[in-house]
């Protein structure tokens, strides 16, 4: 994280983001991974830029003060790595971590107070959707999973705590028309937050991957370097799978005997996989191995970006992987997400 502002010991260093002043009061004692004198870091939502910064004293403990205006959020960071984000409304904050229950306790009630509670629940929901015994137990905590997050957004609309709660409906809930809904019911006052600006480039988005809609392109260099797009694969008649993937993912490797077995049967019908990989920075020879030996013959392209981000899968809304889209060769999108023996099977309607 890039540190615009200098750091002097157990010296508060002041931007101004705003015109009111709050004091952050935290009291680590209870938490053993860190040690009296760590640097204390806090940073606006989006920002690269320090709030303040000082350290923790003998006792761990710290006192802040930060200019911020309302409701916002923002990161704490000890020694350069992110600890937990606080939501300012306009007054001063004390917590204490909490050794006994591993969580956060607030002097007085509060917005994270709130958050915590929640993010609590759905926690413990996940947890049980984890470990589901059965499909039918797990369709069941997945929908009340869902209803719950629902709930709390519609709960929440008037306060902050709803744009952090939309994040778990995005990922989550699968059911963009109700994301919608949900986003239109926040309160415009944050229209100006970052997350806010997320979702409604989400939804703008969205209609790029509705069935029908057209091609937006992508282009992007293979092992070789040289630069291939969908676009070109369309144009000389190729359906074409585009396929969302890393090494590092679990789900995606399960997907690839699927993939290849698919590829073998209809590329000679005129199929074309274009793979985007997600692999991280440096790992680009693990990434052309792993093809190698797993005979994905392909188009395989590099999907990570100078700055490490998935921005190659914006136009798609591409959250989470592996995700795929099928296109036409027209450019037209005929289907999406196909998981196991359903790539064949859906292939086989189209491609004849």
């Amino acid at each position: 994280m890039k540190k615009i502002i200098s750091i002097l010991a157990c010296t508060l260093l002041f931007v101004a983001c705003g015109d009111k002043s709050i004091t952050i009061n935290g009291d680590f004692s209870q938490l053993e991974k860190v040690a009296p004198d760590s640097k204390v870091e806090l940073f606006l939502n989006g920002s690269e830029e320090a709030l303040a910064s000082t350290t923790l004293d003998a006792n761990k403990s710290f006192t802040a003060e930060i200019a911020v205006d309302g409701e916002q959020f923002v990161m704490l960071v000890i020694n350069d790595s992110p600890m937990m984000e606080l939501i300012t409304e306009g007054k001063d904050i004390t917590f204490n971590y909490n050794a006994e229950t591993l969580t956060v306790d607030y002097a007085e009630e509060c917005l994270n107070q709130r958050m915590r509670d929640i993010k609590n629940t759905i926690s413990e929901k996940m947890n049980a959707l984890y470990t589901a015994e059965d499909e039918a137990e797990a369709d069941a905590l997945y929908a009340e999973f869902c209803t719950y997050i629902d709930n709390a957004i519609v709960e929440n609309k008037d306060n902050i705590t709803s744009l952090k709660l939309l994040q778990y409906y995005m990922y989550y809930g699968e059911n963009d028309a109700r994301f919608v809904e949900l986003f239109e019911m926040v309160n415009k006052k944050y229209a100006e937050q970052e997350l806010y600006k997320e979702y409604k480039k989400h939804i703008d988005n969205a209609k790029n991957t509705t069935i029908g809609a057209d091609l937006v392109d992508i282009t992007l260099p293979d092992a070789n370097g040289t630069m291939i797009s969908v676009s070109e694969l369309c144009q000389s008649g190729k359906w074409v799978l585009v396929d969302f993937w890393a090494t590092w993912c679990g789900p995606c490797r399960g997907e690839i005997p699927h993939l290849v077995d698919a590829y073998a049967e209809f590329a000679p019908k005129g199929l074309e996989i274009y793979g985007v990989s997600f692999d991280r920075k440096g790992d680009e020879a693990k990434w052309q191995k792993f093809m190698e030996d797993n005979k994905m013959t392909w188009v395989n392209v590099w999907g990570i970006d100078e700055k490490g981000k998935w921005s190659a899968g914006e136009a798609y809304n591409v959250s989470s992987i592996p995700t795929n889209f099928l296109f036409s060769p027209e450019g037209k999108l005929v289907a999406k997400n196909l998981r196991g023996e359903e790539i064949k099977v859906i292939l086989a309607e189209h491609i004849k």
